[in-house]
């Protein structure tokens, strides 16, 4: 069975891995985190346990939402979220992983949620998968990944 993962990278984002043929969820999870300090940071070796049984032979396309600076946000939160971003980049290079960045705009145009709300892709996943595990409004990066993972093909 070859599978996709789709991946939103912050640090209450989230992990999908999805069948690639069918789109069917295998996996679904939030990003791993452990303390660091009075924070928190991306576990690594918590994202190894996750992509831990997939192979180059068996994952298709890793699909990582690429994300920039945005306007106002603090030098400390961005150096924090770049942390975030480099230890999922070195764990799927890591195990030899393809990859492909996805921006939000070209997963959100194919997933028909330009402009709409950020709990919209929630709304989006459960339309699409009823049993989905995103019922909590905390599980807006699961339910980002799993788009990211569906509609991640880039343009």
């Amino acid at each position: 069975m070859s599978i996709i993962i789709g991946i939103d990278p912050g640090l209450k984002g989230g992990i999908a891995v999805l069948e690639s043929d069918s789109k069917k969820i295998i996996r679904l999870e939030d990003m791993p985190v452990s303390p660091d300090g009075k924070k928190q940071k991306v576990n690594g070796y918590g994202l190894l346990k996750i992509f831990g049984g997939y192979t180059r032979d068996t994952v298709e396309m890793v699909y990582l939402e690429r994300v920039g600076a945005r306007p106002g946000q603090g030098v400390v939160s961005m150096f924090s979220f770049g942390r975030s971003y480099g230890a999922v980049e070195a764990t799927v290079s890591l195990l030899g992983l393809s990859l492909t960045y996805v921006t939000p705009q070209s997963w959100k145009r194919r997933a028909g949620l330009v402009g709409a709300e950020k709990d919209a892709s929630r709304g989006k996943v459960l339309d699409l998968y009823p049993d989905a595990d995103v019922t909590r409004k905390k599980d807006n990066g699961r339910a980002d990944a799993v788009l990211i993972a569906r509609y991640g093909e880039p343009a």
